[in-house]
């Protein structure tokens, strides 16, 4: 007799624009691969990335005033789908910040198969605002999280023993692959940064504002960021009250920002904390050396500081100004760290990563 499917379910907030949204894609498309029954099922009806198996959207039936009865019959809709489907595995990449939410969803819907992922250092989003109850709703749950000072924080705060890392998986043939594409600023000698806009979390008012304190404007070599959301009108204004519009360009989000990545002199990033950044990865894969804060989590256990890139001081923006100095003008010091890169992406492809997944679930 043929041996049942594996039959797993992807939860998430969306699946657009995010780090860990981006992760669930591609490990739906990996586990669909691999002979799973995949299933993804997201709140909002916010889609971008590919993904594997059928998608079952909430976010079709949510409503705009935020109603109790609204939240009460999309429970109710999430509770049946995952009853009738009798789920293996329930793969957990939302945040989950709200006590009541997920008290309700783990002792009423999340009874057998639950694995929660971690991806942020700012742990309250995936262990709720309430330290009791983040103590207490994984217990005997196996929690994944993507880097490993992760995994030593979640150990600590809220001592846990099922913790383990599993790094983000990226697939490198697919990125190199688009990365083909055309590039829309080719031509021009430009750094890349590139992250969600609906915080500060990231610091792009501060990176334009590194930038151009710099030399780089001078010596004709633009700063791109790539990114949507709330604070991108804000970015705007101070790209115009500082006089740098000829040089920076924010043109929103791409589905495939790998053409740009590809072309630019190397990625740049500025962001307060991580989990454990895709997008660093991504940039690798494309040959691209990445300049960064050495924030926590996640850029130390990618980036080997004057190999593939350069850590900063966590914070020091005027050490940061000098780094991107140094890895623009300096050319044989960036082709240097160009040649380490690609490889170093290597160990986080899809094809090494998924196979710790399937030793988790199989």
């Amino acid at each position: 007799m043929p041996q049942k499917k594996i039959k797993i379910a992807l939860l998430g907030d969306t699946l657009a624009n995010g780090g860990a949204e981006r992760i669930h894609s591609t490990l739906s498309l990996y586990f669909e691969q691999a002979g799973f029954e995949v299933h993804n099922l997201i709140n909002l009806d916010d889609i971008t990335y590919p993904y594997g198996g059928v998608l079952y959207n909430l976010g079709k039936f949510k409503s705009d005033d935020f109603s109790l009865l609204n939240k009460y019959k999309r429970f109710q809709l999430l509770r049946n789908y995952i009853k009738t489907n009798s789920f293996d595995y329930l793969i957990d990449f939302r945040t989950r910040s709200k006590p009541l939410t997920e008290v309700l969803l783990h002792y009423f819907l999340f009874d057998h198969g639950y694995i929660p992922t971690v991806h942020s250092s700012h742990l309250p989003w995936y262990f709720t605002t309430s330290t009791f109850w983040g103590k207490r709703i994984y217990t005997a749950k196996p929690i994944i999280c993507v880097s490993q000072a992760m995994t030593d924080q979640v150990k600590a705060t809220y001592h846990y023993t099922t913790v383990q890392t599993i790094y983000n998986p990226i697939s490198i043939a697919d990125i190199q692959q688009h990365a083909l594409d055309t590039n829309p600023f080719q031509g021009r000698r430009y750094i890349v940064a590139c992250g969600r806009m609906d915080s500060d979390l990231k610091q792009f008012d501060r990176l334009i504002e590194t930038y151009a304190q710099s030399q780089l404007p001078s010596q004709g070599i633009h700063l791109i960021i790539l990114g949507d959301g709330t604070h991108k009108k804000h970015l705007e204004q101070q790209v115009e009250n500082l006089q740098v519009k000829e040089w920076v360009s924010l043109p929103g989000f791409y589905e495939n920002p790998f053409p740009i990545f590809k072309e630019a002199l190397f990625f740049v990033h500025s962001s307060r904390l991580e989990g454990f950044p895709t997008v660093f990865l991504e940039a690798l894969a494309c040959g691209l050396p990445v300049v960064s804060f050495d924030c926590p989590t996640g850029p130390s256990e990618i980036i080997q500081s004057g190999y593939n890139g350069l850590l900063i001081e966590n914070q020091n923006f005027d050490a940061l100004q000098s780094a991107i100095e140094l890895v623009a003008f300096e050319e044989e010091y960036r082709n240097k760290l160009k040649i380490n890169a690609s490889p170093s992406a290597l160990p986080f492809d899809i094809t090494f990563i998924g196979k710790q997944w399937l030793t988790l679930l199989r």
